[in-house]
């Protein structure tokens, strides 16, 4: 077995064949959060719960996004009571959310005509109910934190969703990083990447090419008029299935000089430590102080500080910072993301946390890899693809 069928292996979590095109498992878990709900009306005490935030609707609707509207004020939001539920839409996107979005999921619509305003329909509907609420809105009772903590726990056909967007997002990065050429600039192959998502059905969110040594100067480095001469780092985070996930991939046109070599093979080490303590009921806290004696042992202990090291990630693109003094225990079916940048260097992929440990949701399809041993375990991440 050749390495990249061994980091698909540890990428591939064992979940029962799930059906991402035909509607039966999505509507299935679209059930499954109808229940959970149910039990959060129950123990709120209200009567129904509205939802307006995108990273909610997507949950609530196993991936559906309110895309192509303007307007944040004619957003579509959803409506669920303990049995049943409702799109409220605008006329003008009722037909296209139901055909393209929400299809054969046991919804029904309440719609506001396009030249009446949102506020009315909503007003309408809470009046007499006690309503919770993601949003503050009128009288309702806001449980947003108690949505973000619901969502956190993936589902079987949510983690089949998660894989899928990962093999994509990293075939888009390697498939670029193979491509791209000496001269090129950070924003034409900014343009490689997202066409390549875009192309598959992918929502690019953030997209980040460091050229040559830019990045030890922006650590959050966007992309601009700067051509690629000798290094390239492309970081972008993307969402489909209403997921998000995160990754990085390096480049070098010859061999990288030993600044870079030097940063990068620091990156990966950090990055690794950080993957060896993703189990469930790890405390951020002691993950990042490991990484942080990782980052002194290495002599660039002043990087750690420069950057966000990593987040919990899921329906939004950052769902929370993991910091010092983050003492939440990590649970199974969480996502999240490490990010370690050491000098122009990124070492960056999407994690689930199960109960045998961290696997890749954004594993390298075809890439040269680096083997880490740390206490006498092994585990792999992306090197630089020498050119």
């Amino acid at each position: 077995m050749n390495t990249t069928e061994e980091l698909r292996l540890q990428a591939s979590p064992s979940v029962v064949d799930i059906n991402l095109i035909a509607p039966m498992d999505r509507r299935a878990d679209v059930e499954l959060k109808q229940t959970k709900v149910a039990t959060l009306l129950q123990e709120t005490g209200c009567d129904g719960l509205l939802v307006m935030q995108p990273e909610n609707f997507a949950w609530l609707t196993g991936g559906g996004m309110p895309r192509g509207i303007l307007d944040p004020d004619t957003t579509p939001a959803v409506y669920f009571t303990a049995d049943a539920r409702w799109l409220l839409c605008s006329n003008v996107d009722t037909q296209r959310l139901f055909d393209e979005e929400i299809d054969g999921l046991g919804f029904q619509v309440k719609e506001w005509p396009w030249h009446l305003e949102r506020a009315a329909l909503l007003a309408d509907l809470c009046q007499g109910r006690n309503v919770a609420s993601d949003t503050p809105c009128a009288a309702c009772k806001v449980v947003a934190p108690e949505l973000r903590q619901l969502r956190r726990s993936l589902s079987d056909y949510e983690i089949a969703c998660y894989r899928t967007l990962g093999q994509t997002l990293s075939h888009a990065l390697e498939a670029t990083g193979r491509t791209l050429s000496v001269g090129d600039t950070e924003r034409e192959v900014a343009g490689q990447v997202t066409h390549r998502l875009l192309h598959r059905g992918v929502q690019p969110l953030v997209v980040s090419v460091s050229a040559d040594s830019r990045g030890r100067v922006y650590r959050q480095a966007a992309f601009t008029s700067t051509q690629v001469q000798h290094t390239c780092v492309m970081t972008v985070a993307a969402r489909k299935y209403g997921l998000c996930a995160r990754a990085s991939r390096a480049v070098s046109f010859g061999q990288a000089d030993v600044n870079f070599r030097r940063d990068h093979d620091a990156a990966c080490k950090i990055s690794a430590t950080y993957v060896a303590g993703s189990w469930p009921d790890s405390i951020p806290r002691q993950i990042l102080m490991t990484g942080q004696r990782i980052f002194q042992l290495t002599g660039v202990e002043h990087e750690f500080f420069l950057a966000p090291q990593g987040h919990l990630t899921g329906y939004a693109p950052v769902e929370g910072n993991l910091l010092l003094s983050d003492e939440q225990l990590l649970q199974p079916r969480w996502a999240l993301t490490w990010c370690v940048a050491v000098g122009a260097a990124v070492s960056c992929d999407t994690f689930l946390i199960t109960e045998d440990g961290p696997r890749a949701i954004t594993a390298a399809e075809n890439w040269p890899l680096k083997r880490i041993r740390i206490q006498g375990a092994e585990f792999v991440r992306p090197d630089v693809l020498v050119r």
